[in-house]
């Protein structure tokens, strides 16, 4: 399930704090009810099929674990880089895979000099299941340059509540049959150790992009890999 899109005209409101959270679990839950609360930002209509922050979402003060085990600082990138974050885990049976696989397709579709300044980073909050090598498999499958990061800690609930998303939370009885993206077709799940239990992360369905200049894009949901491509081209090109 995807979540809502939201469109702006300039001057126009919206609450980022009442985004709902992604159905892997639950139907959704609404960020109020998360420690973030909800928090008013102004947003303006620029040409961008997301929405763009008229006064700049801060890249979030969050530094993790790669798959590789080097530390990412997602606050402090190259001026030139464009930066996408998304939060979730590899056994969600739907927004996650939907979305990696849009932005696969999204880079594909740039000409080769903005697609070496588009850096996506996804962040596991599920570490239990989501071992560096698993997290890395699964990102392989939609594009070995994307940049997995290992989360589902304090550090990740701190910067989800900077954004004003709610935190991710863990649903014992999904309503939707979560993925075994690692099972080795024979019941087992590739030898790598550990269980792989049959609950749910709820988690924020928004993608966050940041580009030159401090501008920053929120994505609440049905925006195409085409459409990701050019709102990518905008985003590299300093205003």
């Amino acid at each position: 399930m995807r979540g809502v899109p939201v469109r702006a005209t300039l001057g126009s409101a919206v609450l980022v704090g009442g985004l709902l959270l992604a159905g892997c679990g639950h139907a959704g839950r609404a960020a109020e009810d998360s420690p973030a609360g909800g928090a008013r930002v102004t947003v303006q209509d620029d040409g961008f099929h997301g929405t763009l922050v008229q006064q700049g979402q801060p890249r979030p003060d969050l530094t993790l674990p790669t798959t590789s085990g080097d530390l990412f600082d997602v606050g402090d990138r190259p001026e030139d880089e464009v930066t996408l974050l998304f939060f979730g885990y590899t056994h969600c049976p739907d927004l996650c895979p939907t979305t990696m696989a849009d932005l696969a397709l999204a880079r594909d579709m740039l000409t080769p000099e903005v697609r070496d300044r588009v850096q996506v980073v996804f962040v596991t909050e599920d570490p239990a299941r989501d071992t560096p090598e698993a997290l890395r498999e699964w990102l392989d499958r939609f594009d070995p340059e994307f940049t997995g990061l290992i989360g589902g800690n304090e550090a990740t609930a701190a910067a989800l509540r900077e954004l004003y998303l709610p935190e991710s939370e863990q649903v014992a009885d999904p309503s939707a049959a979560i993925i075994h993206p690692h099972d080795d077709g024979n019941g087992g799940h590739g030898g790598d150790g550990h269980t792989h239990g049959d609950y749910g992360v709820d988690h924020a369905g928004t993608v966050y992009a940041w580009g030159p200049g401090g501008r920053s894009v929120v994505y609440t949901g049905g925006t195409t890999p085409d459409q990701y491509a050019e709102d990518l081209t905008r985003l590299a090109t300093a205003p």
